[in-house]
């Protein structure tokens, strides 16, 4: 995994998931557009398949190394828990699923609610991966803000220039064309 994006929490819709794809195109849109993984074109032709594009979409987001999770697994009602006890109560766990599950070579923290996440994962060791403005998380998506698009671009082409991005893709190919490396992984 090249960048893990962490949002504070997913939607309360469960239409609106951004695997689904989501519905609403409020954080969707923006975020694989300042990815610069754009809409189709055939989306506006009449009969396309919406879906099938924003599949196509999320695919490609896949493809690049990019995966976004969640600090909370579950939604936060909007008169919840405040972020910063929720960063306080659930910021182990996500160490671990950083650690020993998505491993990846970024972490990425999105919107000013995570800012205290940026402590916790830096007493953690995880201080070095982590794409930032200047000291700050990413700001969280928005349709049509271009300054926070070209910042958002910015901040991740530092951490993974496209052109070096491992897909994963990659070495799935190499391992299933012929380099079987039997039960014992010797040859």
């Amino acid at each position: 995994m090249g960048v893990l994006f962490v949002a504070l929490a997913p939607t309360v819709r469960c239409e609106d998931d951004f695997y689904g794809p989501a519905k609403s195109k409020e954080f969707f849109d923006p975020f694989l557009e300042a990815l610069e993984i754009p809409a189709s074109t055939e989306r506006t032709a009449p009969g396309s398949d919406a879906q099938a594009a924003d599949t196509a979409r999320l695919m490609e987001f896949q493809r690049r190394g990019y995966y976004l999770a969640y600090l909370s697994e579950c939604p936060i009602p909007e008169n919840g828990e405040p972020a910063a006890s929720t960063v306080a109560r659930l910021g182990s766990t996500l160490i671990r699923r950083i650690r020993f599950n998505y491993r990846p070579k970024h972490v990425a923290p999105l919107g000013q609610e995570l800012f205290p996440l940026v402590d916790v994962l830096r007493v953690a060791g995880i201080g070095p991966i982590l794409t930032l403005d200047q000291g700050l998380t990413l700001p969280t998506p928005r349709t049509g803000d271009r300054e926070w698009m070209e910042l958002f671009r910015r901040s991740v082409a530092t951490a993974a220039p496209r052109e070096n991005l491992s897909s994963g893709y990659d070495r799935i190919q190499l391992t299933s064309s012929g380099r079987d490396l039997g039960a014992g992984g010797n040859s």
